[in-house]
């Protein structure tokens, strides 16, 4: 298993509502989560609070790497319960196809998670994109 997941889907909307969509934090809400945070600069805040399935509460953070607006956001990615040294990196790419616009979310730095954690903890969060995509899609296109 290679130690990415990249996804894509394809939405109507211009690629200046898709950024907004990933970038301000009430549209954030609409589609991934509450209290999101992901701020468009370099330096900016990675934030996402959320709760396991036993209702602990959890904490993804993380810095912006890169940005080119409406095109490319970069962030690394770390769960608080990770080990140290384990930090993946998350893009968010849109690319205009004429018609539609496609975003893909490249999420990779899985090696740096101990086997033990890796393939349960990818097998996770793909699911976990699949379903974002999904919501973004359809928050945009509808």
């Amino acid at each position: 298993m290679k130690d990415i997941i990249e996804l894509s889907v394809s939405i109507k909307a211009p690629a200046a509502w898709i950024w907004k969509a990933l970038t301000d934090s009430t549209e954030l809400e609409n589609w991934w989560s509450d209290d999101v945070v992901l701020q468009a600069k370099v330096g900016g805040a990675f934030k996402e609070p959320w709760e396991n399935d036993e209702g602990e509460k959890q904490l993804a953070s993380g810095k912006v790497t890169a940005v080119k607006n409406e095109k490319l956001i970069s962030f690394t990615w770390k769960e608080k319960n990770w080990p140290k040294n384990a930090n993946t990196q998350c893009s968010f790419i849109i690319e205009d196809k004429g018609s539609v616009r496609t975003l893909t979310v490249k999420h990779e730095g899985w090696d740096t998670l101990p086997e033990a954690l890796r393939s349960s903890t990818m097998k996770d969060f793909k699911v976990g994109w699949n379903y974002h995509l999904k919501e973004l899609k359809s928050y945009l296109d509808d």
